[in-house]
């Protein structure tokens, strides 16, 4: 008894536990789920002693679960199974039309629920020999794991749809999409089911009588054979064993099936248990093992009655079977028996079996001497080989047919690909060029931006030792001047206070020029010796006014070098010296106000048609410019007025300059602050 349709549906129930565990859920609800198919799997084991007290167990755990949960939903699939197993086809009917409804009134979980449902409807096909039915909703469940991109699941349902094609008398289409399994797997990675898929495309090969292609497939996968697990290797040694009995090689075909029995106990499921022991004792009787033959023919009867499900085509080629292993013992009555019981002109057993079958009951006539009886079984039997020939070659010539087209698709596909990949080259050539220009310019602009860094640090060198010199020429320069002060202040006699006043005058001027920033006591100080200079020329009624505010202390205040001199100056030139009048006046006042500092300087005018702008303005200008640049670095700007007003000090008209400085106003240039 050879591979059945009933070994691929015990796979394929075996794998439905794990497809249902890998539909799309939250993740705690996908713990749950793989909690609940793992008791679920447990359960299988027994669904072919026990499939009432299976259903049973299953429906206590699915009770367990929220009516509207997927949990609930997958349990229901597996007790359909489990009715299935049981004979009791309406209640998996009525249990399949339930998870119908849930996938239409649920179209969120549409894509889970409705692989799911197709996955059941596969595998119940398949139980009830419905092959092309149960090829046709395993390739359309492939063609969704796809579109949701389940690359495992799509492979897994394409090889499962190749070998029901397979069993649906299409080998040719079956090969193909077991061929279109190994494709995506391997160009997706998902290389979990090699094995088994190679397994399974043997044996299609061996259907189709290409027994090169078929070792082809047993040869890749035989260094795996101990590291898969117990299901893939039976599944292994049980095909090759298929392959070699067929090649009537039955000494070989004999040693895989007992290395495929060593692996029953772990896998558990009686009917493959009765199915290999009956494979194991044909192949004894074909090599004259009589006694094993029975032991083993005896063995796989007994477990096929203690199975609750009725399998009767394999019943019936069991008792053809041991209709020819009691002919071969010489007990002619029994083998009569177990022939005639056999009912040769079923229409559920496959050509090849029927062929045997004929053959068996031939050998019997002949030995009974019924000649007749025997030519006419055997005319059905070559008409039955003859036919199973002709489907083999047909199958054979279709499958090539089929692969060359697809080898060809796939070559004209690869000579695209090679077009493209000569495209891609020939474009990383160009961007390997111009990125070879990008980095030679990178280069050369580093190399410029470099030069040009040391071109300007060799400038900047060259123009501070040009400054030094200067510095140096400077200080030299103004040695002579200190040293005429020095004679100067020595040899004048000591009543001339004028000629004094103005030589302490110039060297004020001369220690203060070269300093940007100086206190503003220094600045003071400047003025009041300019005042003891100016004032003889002023008259003898001339007096000079100075208030400084107690809060400013004007040894650590700094002011830019000459700015309040400037406005004293202009004072003096323009509104006092010149002048023919009385009282003359000039008063600075500096304090705090609010939001800053303000500096006042009033002096008294000589009539009231007096023009305070007469002259070049050169003193003006610089006090602009320098105002000027130290606002480019604050953010508050000096403000500076002047006008003609009333003092309340003085009680008399008065040309009066304001500058105000507002808080916070740093004297600085760039970086360097004062």
């Amino acid at each position: 008894m050879k591979h059945t349709p009933r070994i691929l549906a015990a796979a394929i129930i075996s794998m439905i536990v794990v497809m249902v565990g890998c539909s799309r859920h939250p993740r705690s609800e996908k713990y749950a789920m793989a909690r609940l198919d793992s008791l679920a799997a447990d359960c299988y084991a027994e669904i072919y002693i026990n499939p009432i007290e299976v259903a049973g167990s299953l429906t206590q755990l699915r009770d367990t679960q929220a009516p509207d949960s997927d949990s609930y939903y997958a349990l229901t699939s597996h007790i359909a199974l489990a009715n299935l197993a049981g004979g009791d086809d309406a209640a998996c009917d009525s249990l399949l039309r339930v998870i119908g409804r849930y996938v239409a009134a649920h179209p969120d979980h549409a894509a889970s629920a409705r692989e799911r449902l197709i996955y059941i409807k596969g595998v119940i096909y398949s139980l009830h020999g419905q092959n092309a039915e149960s090829a046709d909703d395993f390739l359309i469940a492939a063609r969704y794991a796809r579109e949701n991109r389940n690359w495992l699941l799509a492979v897994k349902n394409l090889a499962n749809g190749g070998e029901l094609l397979e069993m649906a008398g299409n080998p040719a289409e079956g090969v193909v999409k077991m061929r279109e399994a190994i494709l995506l797997a391997d160009s997706t990675g998902k290389h979990d089911l090699d094995f088994s898929i190679m397994t399974r495309a043997a044996g299609i090969y061996n259907v189709l009588g290409n027994t090169e292609e078929a070792d082809r497939f047993y040869k890749l996968n035989e260094p795996r054979v101990d590291s898969v697990s117990p299901m893939d290797r039976f599944y292994f040694y049980s095909t090759r064993g298929n392959s070699m009995y067929y090649r009537q090689d039955y000494r070989a075909a004999l040693e895989d099936f007992l290395r495929a029995q060593e692996d029953l106990d772990t896998i558990g499921d009686p009917y493959l248990d009765a199915v290999t022991h009956s494979n194991i004792g044909e192949c004894y009787m074909y090599i004259d093992s009589l006694d094993s033959a029975r032991i083993y023919i005896d063995r796989s009867v007994k477990e096929f009655d203690d199975i609750a499900v009725d399998y009767i085509n394999q019943k019936i080629y069991l008792n053809s079977l041991r209709g020819e292993l009691e002919l071969r013992s010489g007990n002619l009555d029994k083998a009569r028996r177990m022939l005639l019981s056999a009912a040769p002109d079923s229409e559920n057993l496959s050509p090849r079996y029927l062929a045997l079958h004929h053959h068996r009951l031939r050998k019997y006539y002949d030995a009974v001497g019924d000649y007749k009886s025997a030519l006419h079984h055997l005319i059905k039997a070559e008409e039955l080989d003859d036919s199973v020939l002709h489907f083999i070659a047909s199958n054979y010539t279709a499958e090539v047919n089929t692969r060359y087209h697809q080898d060809t698709t796939i070559l004209r596909t690869r000579v695209r690909v090679a077009e493209k990949e000569e495209e891609i080259s020939t474009l990383y050539f160009w961007v390997a060029i111009v990125v070879m220009l990008a980095v030679i310019v990178t280069v050369a602009l580093g190399v410029h931006s470099h030069m040009r860094r040391r071109r300007s640090q060799r400038q900047l060198e060259e123009l501070r030792n040009s400054l030094m010199k200067l510095r140096i020429e400077n200080a030299r320069n103004r040695i002579s001047p200190h040293f005429i002060f020095n004679v100067l202040n020595a040899e004048l006699p000591a009543d001339n206070v004028n000629i004094r006043n103005l030589v302490s005058l110039m060297r004020l001027n001369l220690e203060l020029c070269n300093r940007q920033i100086i206190t503003l006591g220094e600045e003071l100080d400047f003025i009041r010796t300019y005042i003891d200079v100016v004032a003889p020329s002023l008259g003898d009624d001339f007096t000079y006014d100075e208030y400084i505010d107690p809060r400013i202390n004007p040894e650590k205040v700094s002011v830019p070098g000459m700015m309040i001199q400037i406005i004293v100056e202009n004072a003096v030139k323009h509104g006092l010296s010149g002048y023919d009048y009385p009282g003359k006046r000039l008063r600075v006042d500096l304090r705090q106000v609010e939001g800053g500092d303000r500096l006042t300087v009033d002096n008294t005018i000589p009539a009231e048609d007096y023009n305070p702008h007469r002259g070049t303005g050169t003193g003006q200008r610089i006090l602009n410019q320098i105002i000027s640049a130290f606002d480019q670095y604050n953010s508050a700007c000096m403000v500076m007025t002047d006008g003609i007003v009333t003092s309340p000090e003085m009680n008399v008209p008065v040309f009066r300059v304001t500058l105000f400085v507002p808080n916070g106003y740093t004297f600085s240039l760039g970086k360097q602050e004062y």
